[in-house]
């Protein structure tokens, strides 16, 4: 089962970019709005892995956050994004998932051990599943390996330096709604949306990146409206995530 497989039986694998993902938050909205489109045969298969219930499931999409200071688990690391040159528009594994470890062929190999694994297995895969496909389509997760997707571009955001990833995984989440839940409500399902693939949803985070994210200047305090455009392509990338995370479960089972 290609490079996971491998990695599970060893346990180890080094990392050159902080694995930081999508707030609590914004994994727990994409959790919740996948919930409502799974089918019933899906939750079935879903249930018997996770545990029985929506709560099971929401809670499954931070686990993979959760475990980030369990050194049993830094092989886990390299697998949250994939870093394209600024002016790709295509994803070419060779050269941007080096021993296919990267968040692409990551989602094809869990979605393959969630469904042949043993119980434990499939657990550890559908919960990277569920997390990893919403981190892909956060902009950053596919953003310049020169700023390890943008954890090394600074800039000022209500007084506070941070870098653009943080305010991309955090700040622009919490700017829908401070309550997750809250902002489920505010978010608008896609009703027929193109479900694709993971190569496809990463080119058009890593568009988006180059396009709307970046667009704000190093080092300097992020504008009004650089904020709604960015919140905008937020609220759209979390609800498009949300439908095709429970698309691909679909699909599964």
């Amino acid at each position: 089962m290609k490079i996971i497989k491998i990695l599970l039986l060893l346990g180890v694998v080094s990392s050159t970019q902080p694995a930081f993902a999508y707030s609590d938050d914004g994994h727990k909205i994409v959790a919740k709005l996948a919930w409502q489109k799974l089918s019933p045969f899906a939750r079935q298969n879903i249930e018997r892995i996770l545990g029985v219930g929506e709560q099971q499931f929401v809670n499954a999409a931070t686990w993979a956050d959760d475990i980030k200071g369990d050194d049993r688990y830094s092989y886990l690391k390299p697998l949250h994004y994939v870093n394209l040159p600024a002016n790709a528009s295509k994803y070419d594994r060779k050269r941007d998932c080096r021993k296919d470890k990267c968040v692409v062929e990551a989602i094809f190999d869990f979605s393959e051990m969630a469904k042949s694994s043993s119980n434990k297995k499939a657990k550890l895969a559908l919960r990277m599943l569920i997390h990893l496909i919403g981190d892909v389509h956060q902009p950053m997760h596919a953003g310049l390996k020169e700023d390890r997707g943008g954890n090394w571009y600074r800039l000022k955001y209500n007084g506070d330096t941070i870098n653009l990833h943080k305010l991309w995984d955090n700040q622009l989440v919490r700017r829908i709604h401070k309550d997750w839940q809250e902002a489920v409500k505010q978010l608008e399902m896609p009703s027929q949306a193109e479900v694709l693939g993971p190569v496809q949803w990463a080119e058009e985070s890593h568009k988006l990146a180059m396009e709307v994210a970046y667009g704000t200047a190093e080092g300097k305090t992020v504008s009004e409206g650089y904020l709604v455009e960015a919140e905008r392509v937020t609220r759209q990338q979390l609800a498009l995530a949300g439908w095709r995370l429970a698309m691909w479960l679909n699909k599964l089972w």
